[in-house]
């Protein structure tokens, strides 16, 4: 055979493989009969949607080439240790200390690349990340910063630079143009401009409304403050927009209420209160005067289960996003409102 008939008899072999490929997946599998929280008879007000462990649950199908088939397919990321999640429609960011990575992935073109650096040197350990308007903000643990990128991953500014001591959190207030960033290493909460430059600080190690044991999470609420999960006083603080210290609950204990470990918090469109417990390996929900609503999870690898999880978010949808660390994957679910839920049997009625 000559050199021409091998080459097109090698064109010929991957356009027929080309055609075989099989059909795009779904990301997130359906189930039968929905798993929802409270189960029945009560009302749901939570569903499980499902789960990203990296790369491969994107599902994108590999163009089949002369060196896949040689060699087989190249290998794909997953998950090692992650912490926080953030989601802006079909966009999501995942925080990877272990990988030194912040993961971008699209639920539509799916994608998926990593962030590896920020300000000209190698991520330490990032271990929260919010959505600042159209920029990404990342708490390094290890660097002792907050860098502000791009969606894309262009440095904007790096925030705490030599002011921080180990940055666990960074939330961002739309309306007041600020990052808030736990500094969990001086039990303080410190508050920046859009710029970067300090505005002010607040905290100090206590037991005291307003006193900090350790922070670990926080999430910027207009509607309600800013909200900490105050980890080893094991309860939750809301702090005002001038840095006033207003609402806490929460205690160590074993009861419906009670915290072991709250590492982080978010809070959904009705502005309900969701606490992250790392070690009750569950999630409950608060109104916000602190009374207890809901919860749910406990220690597995099933839907709803958890093990050791570290980050939790709700986005502009309502869809609850959790960190489930050492499950090295994401679990997403979506918060029923009562409004959306009556609404639905207002249109099955007619």
């Amino acid at each position: 055979m000559t050199q021409t008939s091998r080459m097109a008899a090698t064109i010929l072999l991957l356009s027929a493989l080309s055609g075989c490929q099989e059909p795009v997946r779904p990301i997130f599998e359906t189930h039968d009969s929905p798993i929802v929280w409270p189960p029945a008879p009560d009302q749901p007000r939570l569903q499980y949607i499902g789960s990203l462990s990296g790369e491969s649950s994107l599902n994108k199908p590999k163009p089949v080439t002369l060196k896949s088939l040689l060699a087989g397919p190249e290998p794909t990321i997953g998950f090692s240790t992650p912490t926080s999640v953030a989601a802006r429609g079909d966009d999501i960011f995942v925080c990877d200390g272990q990988n030194q990575a912040v993961y971008h992935l699209n639920l539509v073109t799916r994608d998926f690349r990593a962030i590896t650096h920020a300000d000209g040197q190698q991520l330490g350990w990032p271990i929260d990340v919010t959505l600042a308007d159209q920029h990404i903000a990342i708490a390094d643990s290890k660097r002792a910063a907050v860098f502000v990128m791009t969606t894309g991953g262009a440095d904007v500014r790096a925030i705490g630079k030599g002011m921080l001591k180990r940055p666990s959190a960074v939330g961002w207030s739309p309306q007041r143009r600020e990052y808030w960033v736990l500094d969990t290493g001086a039990h303080a909460c410190v508050i920046f401009g859009e710029d970067g430059a300090e505005k002010s600080r607040l905290g100090q190690r206590g037991e005291s409304l307003g006193e900090f044991n350790y922070p670990a999470g926080l999430v910027c609420d207009d509607r309600i403050g800013t909200v900490i999960a105050d980890s080893m006083n094991f309860r939750v603080q809301t702090i005002d927009a001038a840095g006033l210290a207003r609402n806490m609950f929460g205690k160590k204990g074993d009861a419906a209420g009670d915290f072991s470990l709250p590492r982080d918090v978010a809070t959904d469109s009705d502005g309900h209160i969701y606490v992250l417990d790392n070690q009750f390996e569950n999630v409950q929900v608060f109104d916000r005067e602190g009374r207890l609503l809901m919860a749910w999870g406990q220690e597995g690898r099933g839907p709803g289960e958890f093990y050791l999880p570290s980050g939790i978010s709700i986005d502009a949808r309502d869809r609850i996003w959790i960190a489930d660390t050492y499950n090295r994957r994401v679990q997403v679910f979506q918060y029923l409102p009562e409004k959306a839920i009556a609404g639905n049997e207002e249109q099955q009625a007619k």
